[in-house]
């Protein structure tokens, strides 16, 4: 027996029989024939893979889901009450400030900003690149505003759309409200979803009333995202998932951060003011975004930062590779001046005690700012 031989990238025998492919090559017409005769085969699978599967949809945080195309953009004639309007024009941190690396902290990355001036009082790899986790939807909330003319507006829950939440992520209990006969919702109470409950079925919901694609909301996002001046930051998605890729660093996070609580709405969402949701209700003790995620840390505001500053809102996030990160905007009681802290990729291991490693950095990189 002969050895086989490579002949032009083409495997081929040195024997008598050989690969029909070798003849139809070596033959220009015959290699033409074949080219549209494959093509054609492929177009025919195509189209019967789509005629008999044309329900399935792919999940949305992919980026693949079947929704309503349509690209959002503002209209000068239409009124958008809830977008973001302020005097300020500088939302990135200065560099500067205290490094915190000589503290203690659970959290590899770390940044406290001044907003009166933006100016950074202390770090902690604050320009290194991370995963937000959920902290993505202080972003997503800030983009939907700039373009809801009435929190009020009144949305229908479809399966089509909760069938595509990934079944690890956060929701809203919007499933559990559908299944029981309820498939209208507002827009308000989407929003509250979003920011109470971290609901990545409330994200979709809401991206579907835009009739919008999940590319086409993230594309809005990353638009809001150069309007603030930020540099390292890339949205892949609106939900917060590792998966997404999304990256940015404790810089932008701040700058996005102190954005949002320019807008009365995004603030009142991520603060302990009290909202009744009638999906909620019945699976939860808590009313407010603050005091659910001090819940889940198992603290509260009142004890948070002590007698000298007050936790005024925030947004946690928790991924396997963005860990524990957590978005805070603080009061010092004693001069009336705001504070926005991040921290991110905390250990998430069993050997700390889960879910307090935010709120214990949060504590611990004030304490050293004492004099």
């Amino acid at each position: 027996m002969r050895y086989n031989e490579y002949n032009s990238g083409e495997f081929r025998s040195r024997g008598r029989n050989r690969f029909i492919a070798s003849r139809i090559i070596s033959d220009p017409t015959a290699s033409s024939i074949a080219i549209v005769a494959a093509i054609l085969v492929l177009a025919i699978i195509t189209c019967a893979f789509f005629g008999l599967f044309a329900d399935i949809s792919l999940p949305a945080w992919v980026g693949n889901e079947k929704q309503p195309s349509g690209h959002l953009t503002p209209d000068p004639s239409k009124n958008y009450p809830y977008a973001t309007k302020t005097e300020k024009t500088q939302f990135l941190a200065s560099t500067g400030g205290k490094n915190l690396n000589g503290i203690n902290l659970n959290s590899d990355y770390a940044i406290l900003v001044k907003l009166s001036d933006m100016s950074t009082i202390g770090y902690k790899n604050a320009d290194e690149a991370i995963y937000p986790a959920s902290m993505t939807k202080i972003m997503t909330v800030i983009t939907a505003l700039d373009f809801i003319e009435d929190l009020d507006d009144v949305y229908t829950i479809t399966k089509r759309v909760l069938n595509t939440v990934p079944y690890n992520a956060s929701n809203a209990s919007l499933s559990i409200y559908f299944e029981n006969g309820d498939d209208k919702v507002s827009v308000r109470d989407l929003l509250y979803g979003i920011a109470y409950r971290s609901g990545a079925d409330s994200v979709l919901c809401l991206i579907d009333y835009f009739g919008l694609t999940l590319e086409g909301f993230v594309e809005l996002m990353n638009n809001k995202a150069k309007e603030i001046g930020l540099k390292n930051t890339r949205f892949g998605g609106a939900i917060g998932m590792d998966a997404e890729k999304n990256q940015t660093t404790c810089r932008d996070m701040a700058a996005i951060m102190a954005y949002a609580m320019e807008n009365p709405v995004a603030r009142e969402l991520f603060s302990g003011g009290k909202h009744s949701l009638d999906f909620i209700d019945g699976y939860s003790y808590y009313h407010s975004t603050l005091d659910n995620l001090l819940g889940n840390m198992f603290t509260s505001a009142d004890i948070v930062l002590g007698n000298d500053y007050t936790l005024l809102a925030a947004k946690s996030g928790l991924e396997t590779n963005a860990g524990y990160c957590l978005a805070s905007y603080i009061r010092n009681d004693k001069t009336g001046e705001l504070f926005v802290l991040v921290t991110a990729h905390a250990d998430r291991s069993e050997n700390v005690p889960r879910a307090q490693n935010p709120i214990h950095d949060m504590v611990k990189i004030f304490d050293s700012l004492e004099p």
